[in-house]
């Protein structure tokens, strides 16, 4: 299905590039995406001082707002004026589209604020549900009525696999009306990248339990001839590293940091396969993994029934292995350093696979096809 006119999209997320994490990758994606397919975007997040400030999108000046901050409770940043600024943007912006993204309960609660503003603007409401609130468990109750209240008034629901869909608990009032979109990367910055399949395994993500990263130490032991790169930041990153040096294992593995969009191109060409361990469904997708399908990386993934086992599909993108379990995993890492014949065709397999379903250039397409649905309802 295409898309006829352009269409004004405003975006609502928590943060924005150069934040690292997987919404906001995601966000990022759609954004520079609709706008690549000559779209008006604005996105609105939280910004990163106590005042709102206005950035530039690629081929939009002004057109990102990062609104002011006066601090954070739980991991939420407190934008107690977003509820303002969302009036003022429907105003002033008369988006045909207004895409929330969560989960995120102020953004919620900001929309219920200003659900009056749409109507008379003639906006739809879009959520891209990126996952459940899994571990904040208190939070999630309290919230919940609101957060329900807020998917109510949703003219579409929408999540990146049919496994989310089948899964997500908040969503299952509506479950039959959610559509599907896949994410996709841009291909052009991984398109000259030539994998040398020899150096270390990588992991790309935040250092949070989650990831199943002392899983993926813990299998990496019984590898002796195994070396590790990991790329991100969190509240494990001590931990982890009084592990490796307790271990005396700290020549082994590179707890990296952040690192640049350039250096982590770097890191996936010299990779020899892109490794994500994580335990449970919290991880619904795996924006890591497209990064290293597109440069040609094979993949080693927890079997989770999630939007994983969409990317990393056993013998044809990678490996797929049982969630904490370390020996299973370990078994996994000796395999793709024996069989360097079988990693590359997995590589290989991979890049094909996203040039094929997972493009940038395809997730805004379909993107439109839906906004295009949903504003069609109302005339």
């Amino acid at each position: 299905m295409g898309y006829h006119s352009a269409m004004r999209i405003l975006h609502v997320g928590k943060y924005y590039a150069p934040h690292k994490g997987g919404m906001e990758t995601a966000l990022r994606l759609m954004a520079e995406g609709l706008l690549a397919e000559d779209h008006d975007v604005r996105v609105l997040v939280a910004g990163h001082a106590r005042r709102t400030v206005r950035d530039d999108l690629p081929g939009a000046p002004g057109a990102l707002i990062r609104a002011g901050v006066a601090g954070r409770w739980n991991s939420q940043p407190l934008t107690l004026g977003l509820a303002v600024e969302l009036k003022r943007q429907i105003r002033d912006f008369e988006p045909d589209v207004v895409h929330l993204h969560t989960p995120n309960p102020l953004a919620c609660s900001a929309w219920l604020l200003a659900a009056r503003t749409a109507r008379r603007a003639g906006s739809r409401l879009a959520v891209w549900h990126h996952s459940d609130i899994v571990r904040q468990r208190l939070g999630a109750k309290l919230v919940g009525p609101m957060v329900r209240r807020c998917l109510g008034q949703a003219h579409g629901l929408c999540v990146s696999s049919r496994q989310l869909r089948q899964t997500s608990r908040e969503l299952e009032p509506w479950r039959e009306q959610v559509a599907v979109i896949p994410f996709g990367i841009d291909m052009a910055p991984y398109e000259e990248l030539q994998p040398t399949g020899g150096g270390a395994f990588l992991f790309v993500g935040r250092l949070v339990p989650y990831k199943g990263l002392e899983t993926l130490l813990t299998a990496l032991g019984r590898v002796p001839e195994a070396r590790l790169d990991i790329v991100g930041t969190g509240p494990l990153r001590e931990r982890l590293a009084r592990r490796l040096r307790e271990e005396k294992q700290a020549h082994r593995v590179r707890l990296l940091g952040e690192v640049t969009d350039s250096q982590l191109l770097r890191l996936l060409e010299a990779s020899r396969a892109l490794v994500l361990p994580s335990r449970d469904h919290s991880e619904t997708f795996g924006l890591s993994l497209l990064e290293g399908m597109a440069a040609g990386l094979p993949l080693i993934a927890s079997d989770l029934p999630t939007g994983v086992r969409d990317l990393a599909r056993p013998g044809q993108t990678g490996w797929l292995v049982r969630p904490g379990d370390p020996e299973d995993l370990a078994r996994t890492l000796s395999t793709c350093l024996a069989r360097e014949d079988e990693a590359r065709r997995l590589g290989a397999g991979g890049r094909a696979l996203v040039r094929r379903q997972f493009t940038r250039a395809r997730l805004a397409q379909d993107l439109a096809a839906w906004y295009e649905s949903l504003v069609r309802e109302k005339t």
